[in-house]
């Protein structure tokens, strides 16, 4: 089977929840259930799992994530492979109006829309709005944000009370944690149901719907 190539965007003062839950959904992916010892024993070849995970950030040097972690992205912008699927974490208001602001992130954003499923954590999706990948489209973002998305991008159509929304090409979520029901509906929209639910096992969490 071809390996799905996940690319996860770094900056300064992501949460740190946002791109750990969904990494670790995707690198704790199998194929099948004698995998998942092999797996634990680290005896599972990077080749044999369904994703290969990596993290991106605009120049490739190291970020701090929101209260202080220090995070060394795998690639830059600049070096990084093709992705298949993009993940775009979200972070504070800080960080909500400093990525927003710059406009080779938001222009690389728009670039990995356009052939490939991005998926947004938490206040990434006002990132996706930015780059105009959620024009005529519903999505959901961070409860705290609910407002500031319907307000700021009046083109998509916000919807609350649910962890993630799925428009196809784009599967928005909820706030933090909801990445990570997220991207275990990812591994069942990518591969299957059997999947997905084994990897909830692995990592031990009872999924929400959508």
């Amino acid at each position: 089977m071809n390996q799905i190539n996940v690319g996860i965007l770094l900056f300064d003062d992501v949460d740190a929840l946002d791109f750990a839950g969904p990494y670790e959904v995707f690198n704790l992916t199998t194929y099948k259930d004698s995998d998942v010892n092999k797996l634990f024993m680290n005896k599972l070849e990077i080749q044999e799992k369904p994703f290969n995970v990596s993290t991106v950030s605009e120049d490739g040097s190291s970020i701090k994530v929101h209260n202080g972690l220090i995070v060394q992205p795998d690639f830059s912008f600049n070096n990084a492979p093709p992705f298949d699927l993009v993940v775009v974490p979200g972070g504070p208001y800080k960080a909500i109006k400093a990525v927003s602001k710059n406009q080779k992130i938001i222009n690389w954003i728009a670039n990995q829309g356009k052939d490939k499923l991005i998926t947004s954590v938490c206040t990434g999706s006002i990132f996706l709005a930015e780059a105009g990948l959620l024009d005529g489209k519903q999505a959901t973002t961070n409860i705290a944000a609910l407002d500031y998305l319907e307000r700021n991008y009046t083109k998509v159509e916000v919807i609350r009370g649910v962890k993630y929304v799925d428009q196809g090409n784009v599967v928005t979520s909820a706030g933090i944690s909801a990445g990570i029901n997220m991207a275990l509906f990812v591994v069942g929209k990518l591969l299957n149901e059997e999947a997905s639910i084994r990897t909830a096992n692995t990592i031990e969490f009872t999924p929400t719907e959508g």
